[in-house]
């Protein structure tokens, strides 16, 4: 293993990862497989300048965007990686740490590869996230009549600021949404957000998207203080019968491995596991202050895990 750790730092210290500035771009290795063009690669740049990479010889590279508009956390946006791939995430980790970023996040979906990779070029497995699906109808469930959902639109500043408060209560550090997330996911087509209420007061709140008959569980929050009163699957069930309404006749979502109640819960509905979208969430921490805070994720992950039922456990998923 150590052989093996140190070539790897020798490949990695022999390539020449260069920052990608706008005048690289027409070098890079582009097309249908790099899953980006010019246009896209330059308005990274723009927005988020000084992390993106590249290696000259092969013209590989490695494009880094903010994670959800967050000015904490930058994720690998898209990359062509073969012979680099080691170098060109250890220079993109590098500089984001020098602009001061917390965290530098790999979100594995179309370029799998394996965890000693990862692990080798300094990253950890953060999070696994695992889909289900809903066949046919939804099974009917009781839930509060108490809970009535309000929705909410990109110009009303009230209802982004409850939704932000439900969020970031709800969610551990890493899966809190920023408020420049939360107004492009409610311009986007298809999405819709509601904030449900038990009398006056602001419990929840869930997003959704519907398209040609699917429908997708973006994300779902439940105040921490109300847990245990049936608001999360009350919530749950307005968002299907909502989706339904608008002709979905498929429904998915995706939600934390960890978070057993969240499964529990979908389970309850009549949701199963499909694993056609899962997927795994690695990262670097740059930080002591992103140590800390992923200690602190841990620790709450495993508290989900030992203490099933327990009614301060946040029914939360998180959707992509």
């Amino acid at each position: 293993m150590t052989a093996e750790i140190t070539d790897e730092r020798a490949a990695t210290n022999s390539r020449d990862i260069r920052t990608l500035t706008p005048d690289d771009v027409p070098q890079l290795r582009l097309g249908l497989r790099s899953m980006i063009d010019s246009h896209e690669v330059l308005g990274v740049l723009r927005r988020h300048p000084g992390r993106s990479v590249w290696e000259a010889q092969g013209r590989e590279f490695a494009v880094v965007a903010p994670w959800r508009h967050r000015d904490d956390i930058s994720s690998l946006h898209r990359w062509t990686a073969v012979r680099a791939a080691s170098a060109l995430l250890q220079g993109a980790a590098e500089r984001c740490r020098v602009a001061g970023d917390d965290l530098l996040l790999v979100m594995e979906l179309d370029d799998v590869r394996s965890a000693r990779f990862y692990e080798r070029v300094g990253f950890e497995l953060l999070q696994e996230v695992i889909t289900y699906e809903l066949p046919g109808r939804a099974t009917p469930v009781d839930h509060s009549d108490e809970l009535s959902f309000i929705q909410v639109t990109s110009d009303d500043l009230a209802g982004l600021r409850q939704l932000l408060a439900l969020d970031h209560a709800a969610f551990p550090w890493l899966w809190r949404n920023s408020a420049a997330e939360f107004t492009t996911y409610l311009r986007t087509s298809g999405v819709t957000v509601y904030v449900g209420y038990d009398g006056v007061d602001p419990v929840s709140y869930v997003g959704v998207t519907a398209f040609r008959g699917w429908g997708h569980l973006d994300r779902i929050a439940v105040d921490p203080r109300r847990q245990g009163r049936g608001i999360g699957l009350g919530t749950l069930q307005f968002a299907i019968s909502t989706l339904a309404t608008n002709g979905a006749r498929r429904f998915a979502l995706s939600t934390q491995d960890g978070n057993k109640r969240s499964q529990r819960m979908y389970e309850r509905f009549g949701f199963q596991r499909s694993d056609a979208h899962d997927y795994r969430l690695y990262g670097a921490p740059l930080t002591r202050n992103a140590r800390h805070l992923l200690e602190n994720h841990a620790g709450a992950e495993h508290q989900v895990k030992e203490t099933a039922g327990d009614e301060s456990v946040k029914e939360t998923t998180a959707g992509e």
